[in-house]
């Protein structure tokens, strides 16, 4: 555990969410499921110290592109340290809820992979709507959320159908990585 993920984790441990950061188990179990043999646009939410992101950095092709949405300012200077030199790689300072406005922004319409551990099931029923209605809006029909969670409540969701999960026990705690599409009925919303 780093000594920024600590303070931070201090400083505000319900959005951190972890106790722990993620193993390298799950950060490149995570990683694995993104496909790079073309370019890709990947939206990462709530990176937090870099861990995940630094795992999808190292399998990236040179065409790809990397944004990393973080709430926490200390988060966000240094993942801007972090990947200063990588011009695949976009540090945005925002809020996940303003997803759809942030990527219009950065001219991104359907991102290829979205990609998330933000703690759903432990956030305020009316907080996790708006979030999860965020990145539904955000998903094109290709698209595909990749989150890991403690729970699979996620995967019941009406805004998304799971197509693939498997488990992480060697994590702390053991966890799930899902991979959902954008469901047919919030498509035709």
């Amino acid at each position: 555990m780093s000594l920024l993920f600590f303070k931070r984790l201090l400083a505000n441990p319900i959005r951190v969410g972890y106790l722990v950061p993620s193993s390298g188990f799950l950060t490149r179990k995570t990683a694995r499921r993104i496909d790079f043999s073309k370019p890709r646009v990947v939206i990462e939410l709530g990176p937090g110290e870099g861990c995940h992101t630094r795992q999808i950095v190292k399998q990236m092709n040179a065409e790809s592109r990397l944004v990393l949405i973080e709430l926490d300012d200390h988060f966000a200077a240094h993942l801007e340290k972090q990947f200063a030199g990588d011009d695949r790689v976009t540090v945005v300072h925002a809020d996940a809820l303003h997803l759809a406005e942030a990527l219009e922004l950065l001219g991104i319409l359907n991102p290829d992979y979205i990609i998330s551990g933000i703690p759903f099931t432990i956030m305020d029923r009316e907080l996790r709507e708006r979030l999860l209605a965020g990145i539904s809006q955000s998903m094109g029909p290709d698209t595909v959320f990749i989150t890991y969670q403690v729970s699979q409540q996620i995967a019941e969701h009406e805004l998304f159908e799971l197509f693939r999960s498997e488990s992480c026990l060697f994590n702390v705690p053991p966890i799930n990585v899902m991979e959902l599409r954008k469901s047919a009925a919030a498509m035709n919303a």
